[in-house]
């Protein structure tokens, strides 16, 4: 009998810690299927009682959070979800930082829709749910996980198997 090996990613895209339209999108993945998903109002008190109440429970490997780069120079620009990610950390310390620098290039719109990663129940600011999906594949692509590798070539290859029919 064949061994399943699985990789469950907690991917978490963090919020604004001053805009209470922002949300912290946090999305649980089984390689790559989606396990479960949740948007976090705004900012660090909501994510610390989303933890108590939820994330300190779930059963992952690995989490990652979309790393966010502070603009010094653009008065305009808001650097909160540093604050954002540094509760993360608090509640995650094993987390891992990771940029998306080319995230959409690894892990591009199409692929997230084949694996049913596209579309949400839950409306979030700015696709807050799809860019945790999508930073979580992209740190598992770009560390070579065999397993969520693996799991999106079925996963394609399946649905290719589909529309040749």
């Amino acid at each position: 009998m064949e061994r399943l090996i699985t990789m469950k990613i907690l991917a978490i895209d963090p919020s604004s810690n001053f805009y209470t339209s922002s949300t912290t999108g946090v999305v649980l993945l089984d390689n790559a299927t989606k396990v479960n998903h949740w948007r976090v109002a705004y900012g660090v008190d909501n994510f610390k009682k989303w933890f108590e109440e939820v994330g300190k429970n779930l059963d992952y490997d690995v989490v990652v959070i979309e790393k966010f780069t502070s603009r010094e120079n653009d008065r305009a620009r808001d650097n909160t979800p540093v604050q954002t990610i540094e509760a993360i950390m608090s509640c995650y310390p094993e987390a891992q930082l990771i940029g998306n620098n080319g995230y959409k290039l690894t892990v591009p719109d199409a692929l997230l829709k084949v694996l049913g990663l596209w579309k949400f129940s839950d409306k979030t600011h700015h696709n807050d749910l799809r860019a945790s999906a999508r930073i979580g594949l992209h740190w598992a692509v770009m560390n070579e996980v065999q397993e969520v590798v693996q799991a999106i070539g079925e996963k394609v290859y399946s649905k290719e198997k589909d529309y040749q029919r």
